[in-house]
């Protein structure tokens, strides 16, 4: 075999066994990834006590956990004045790879409190939000303001129009909630029309053609 010819083996040897070790990486990074997704709980918590640890109104440690990709929760309360007015909360965190966020909170507030929190909300620079994750006009409650981001998600305040508010927040990445969302807040809670489940492109509309 000619000196040409060993090289040329040589260089196909190396050139297959480098592709060889690319694949391997590859599966064994996918393998790592499912293997922590399906370790990887939904964290649930319920204790209204511990409201302001699950919001990020502080940016003072901006890679805690709960800084929520930096999505503006200031539409919540800063604080809990009376847990009496407090009909139902939950705050959800996962993180299979990419940290993932869903809440809602439901206030029945006394009349001088509602006209005024409603005040509040209203005053709100609310951002706009139809056609991001196929959401429509929201007609089953009055959106009293909103966050919203065509990557991050939402965050927002409801109202029945009595005494009743209801603030919800889906936070996440990626086009789509590895979170299955609807087995932790209640339908009427997601903005008209929402969908962000995984494997599935989001419906984004131009903010021109809104």
């Amino acid at each position: 075999m000619t000196t040409g010819k060993k090289i040329l083996i040589g260089v196909i040897i190396a050139v297959a066994a480098l592709a060889a070790l690319r694949v391997a990486a590859t599966l064994g990074l996918i393998g790592i990834m499912l293997v922590g997704s399906a370790a990887s709980k939904p964290e649930v918590y319920d204790d209204i006590e511990n409201y302001t640890e699950y919001m990020s109104f502080s940016y003072d440690s901006p890679d805690t956990r709960w800084n929520k990709w930096g999505m503006d929760e200031t539409i919540w309360p800063l604080a809990i004045k009376d847990v009496s007015d407090v009909v139902d909360f939950k705050m959800v965190y996962y993180d299979p790879w990419d940290a993932q966020y869903l809440g809602y909170l439901v206030m029945d507030y006394p009349a001088e409190d509602y006209a005024a929190e409603t005040a509040r909300l209203k005053e709100y620079p609310s951002t706009d939000y139809i056609g991001y994750y196929s959401v429509t006009e929201e007609r089953t409650y009055e959106l009293l303001a909103v966050y919203a981001d065509e990557y991050n998600g939402f965050v927002y305040a409801l109202t029945d129009g009595n005494s009743r508010i209801i603030y919800a927040e889906e936070i996440f990445c990626n086009y789509s909630m590895d979170l299955d969302y609807r087995d932790y807040i209640p339908e009427d809670y997601l903005l008209d029309g929402f969908n962000a489940a995984s494997g599935k492109l989001p419906n984004l509309v131009d903010k021109n053609e809104i």
